[in-house]
């Protein structure tokens, strides 16, 4: 293969996920993190329903969930986002470990916190690296570590 030859990536398109309840998921995303929800597709072909969740502006279409009843989700286990289980075992093997999403600033960020807290989600507290802050929240419904980063000026 010639490897000399030039391209370019244009960025992500979608993220594949198995769900075992796509309506549970559907409302997380939706009614608690204000996500767009695309047009769900039926069952068909032995493909259970699904559907794409956008994040907000991008080029791609975000998260496209497949329902599966049956799915046997590998989920971080409750508590593991106090800060003592965070430095010494954050990583679950065999699992996705989060997806990051960006905000544009600290009050989305805060307002984004406020729902969370209101729906009982799980979240560390608030972090700074250098010139981002980000807090770590669980998919209820999928076990999935979820991240919001924003500037933090």
């Amino acid at each position: 293969m010639n490897q000399s030859k030039k391209f370019s990536w244009g960025g992500f398109h979608h993220i594949a996920i198995v769900t075992p309840d796509l309506d549970t998921t559907i409302h997380f995303y939706q009614d608690i993190l204000g996500m767009e929800i695309g047009k769900i597709y039926p069952a068909k072909g032995g493909r259970g329903r699904h559907g794409f969740i956008k994040p907000g502006i991008c080029d791609g279409l975000g998260l496209h969930f497949f329902e599966n009843p049956n799915v046997e989700i590998i989920s971080f286990p409750k508590g593991s986002l106090r800060p003592e289980s965070l430095q010494t075992n954050s990583f679950v093997d065999g699992v996705l470990q989060h997806i990051a999403f960006s905000l544009p600033n600290e009050e989305s960020a805060l307002i984004l916190r406020e729902r969370l807290l209101k729906n009982e989600v799980e979240m560390t507290d608030i972090y700074e690296i250098e010139s981002l802050k980000d807090m770590i929240f669980i998919d209820k419904t999928n076990g999935i570590l979820l991240e919001a980063i924003w500037p933090s000026k």
